[in-house]
């Protein structure tokens, strides 16, 4: 009774940090009752679940506030995916006025050892652990918590070590697969709390797999879960969402393109073939390197994903691809010399899809996703001269750089942002309703990412997204099969994970299927009807994932 009467007398009804950010930010009061509840209720140690897009950095920015205005707490340690430390750094100092260092940032000069605010990267954790573990933090804040659900890994080791007063772990997916990802991820946040993992498996698992839980434990197991997680669903919030709309848009290529595509695939079909003479080459490199079944098969794999998307891309990135290709392989030289005069012929007809659809919208902006670099400069080169100011951000450019695109697209000085998967992750560009697929990703995930930038929390328009293909290609038929048959695109990211996790749980992937299938292809008949065998086994996927998801909402609320 007397704990009870002193965590009363301690408990807060307002939160000060709302009236010191006023003038900057004005959250919503779904935001505000989960930061009241994680400092009342669960001390400043909580999963913050909320689903995509809701505002997870907003709550973690409120709690943080609070507790400093409190002066609770002094140190404080961000930890997140290093394509999102410029984020955070920005909307911790702009929302909430509060100045973080990055940590091995050149400029920066954070020293790890003193440093009072500082952002880290999940990768740069481990490697730097003996100092930044040294000493005890008074909050630490994981963004994307849920990296760290591999309990052998030797991150999730050094943020289990780490001292910390207070811990907020954010996540959209803390049931990633399985049971046991919910498990690894509350361990974190209070040790024991669902006893050892044999035995929550032992009481909460239905099946081997640990993907349903006993319709008897449902209760007790929420019960607990509330000790330690908060999660709000979009239409709990009261907030009215904007719309998706997703057009495919389809164009018949040159006699030119549609030569080089056919070349192009038989040559893959080939290299699949002679695949031995590839290893041979590697070999020869490296003479004290030998190579598996499965590595020469993985090997095989990746360089036709690599080769197929600069085919998809441009004339431009299979040239340079194949260039490459030719310098490392002499043997191919005579067929890949041949496909690099071919493609030096080609008029890209996405191209030309892309500039008849801009002409669509000639007052918005608009992001515009592609695969390779050379790509987006040619794409850039083509929106200057002809509809507007366009910026890249690119992989290798570096943070200056990112930053100043970023800017320049935001406050509408470009009209146009063009960019490879580098600003697929983490970046909210809510002032650009319009987005392009110029080069289509074979992983739903990586899309999903894409249009997260812009169709998320604050939008206030609806947003249109555009997927370019030539028609009669692998691009076209997995847009047509697995996207639009199977609504990909409608999926929630948690959905689509565990649909396309089916695939995983045989050691494999959608992107690395996909492959496998042209390579094995022997005409574009035989290709269509392998994805279509595809879509069947991922509809199955989905219909359980639907049915599983009834289970997922109870449990989680």
């Amino acid at each position: 009774m007397e704990a009870l009467r002193i965590k009363q007398a301690t408990k807060i009804n307002h939160l000060i940090a709302v009236d010191a950010i006023r003038t900057k930010l004005v959250p919503y009061n779904f935001q505000l009752k989960t930061a009241l509840q994680v400092i009342n209720e669960m001390n400043a140690n909580a999963i913050l679940a909320d689903e995509v897009g809701l505002g997870k950095t907003i709550e973690a920015g409120l709690i943080m506030k609070e507790l400093l205005l409190r002066e609770e707490i002094n140190s404080i340690l961000i930890v997140a995916p290093k394509s999102l430390l410029s984020q955070w750094k920005s909307e911790m100092a702009e929302k909430f006025g509060e100045t973080f260092l990055i940590a091995n940032k050149p400029g920066e000069r954070a020293n790890l050892k003193t440093c009072k605010r500082l952002l880290c990267s999940h990768t740069l954790l481990p490697r730097k652990f003996d100092v930044i573990g040294s000493r005890t933090w008074d909050l630490v804040v994981v963004d994307e918590a849920h990296a760290f659900r591999n309990t052998h890994s030797k991150g999730r080791a050094c943020l289990a070590e780490l001292r910390k007063n207070h811990l907020l772990l954010l996540t959209a997916t803390p049931l990633c697969n399985k049971l046991t990802d919910l498990y690894s991820i509350v361990d974190l946040i209070q040790p024991g709390l669902l006893d050892s993992e044999r035995a929550f498996i032992s009481r909460y698992a239905e099946d081997a797999r640990s993907r349903v839980v006993k319709s008897s434990e449902v209760y007790f197991l929420r019960q607990n879960l509330r000790d330690v997680m908060c999660r709000t669903r979009r239409e709990q919030t009261g907030i009215p969402f904007t719309k998706r709309v997703v057009e495919s848009r389809t164009l018949e290529p040159t006699q030119a393109e549609r030569e080089f595509i056919d070349a192009a695939t038989d040559y893959l079909r080939d290299m699949s073939k002679n695949h031995f003479r590839t290893i041979e080459a590697l070999i020869a490199e490296n003479p004290t390197r030998k190579f598996s079944e499965s590595q020469s098969n993985a090997i095989l794999v990746f360089q036709a994903i690599t080769l197929q998307q600069s085919f998809s891309s441009s004339p431009e990135a299979s040239i340079q691809s194949l260039l490459k290709r030719q310098q490392r392989f002499p043997t191919e030289a005579q067929v890949t010399g041949a496909l690099i005069e071919m493609a030096r012929k080609v008029k890209s007809a996405k191209m030309e899809l892309l500039r008849d659809v801009l002409k669509e919208t000639p007052k918005e902006q608009a992001l515009i996703f592609c695969l390779r670099k050379i790509t987006a400069n040619k794409i850039k080169a083509m929106l200057d001269a002809e509809f507007g100011k366009a910026e890249v951000f690119l992989g290798d450019m570096n943070q200056v750089e990112r930053d100043a695109a970023i800017e320049s697209f935001r406050s509408g000085e470009t009209r146009y942002l063009v960019a490879t998967d580098a600003a697929a992750e983490g970046l909210n560009l809510q002032n650009c309703c319009i987005m392009f697929n110029y080069d289509l990703h074979w992983n739903p995930m990586k899309i999903e990412q894409r249009i997260g930038r812009i169709h998320r929390f604050k939008q206030d328009r609806d947003v249109t997204v555009f997927n370019l293909a030539v028609k009669d290609t692998i691009d076209d038929y997995v847009l047509h099969v697995l996207y639009q048959k199977i609504d990909l695109f409608n999926m929630t990211v948690g959905k689509m994970e565990t649909v396309l996790a089916e695939l995983k749980e045989g050691n494999q992937d959608i992107q690395k299927t996909i492959a496998e299938i042209l390579l094995r292809s022997q005409s574009r008949i035989d290709l269509k009807k392998e994805l279509e065998k595809l879509a069947a086994d991922l509809n199955v996927s989905k219909q359980n994932q639907e049915l599983a998801e009834q289970f997922t909402r109870g449990v989680l609320g």
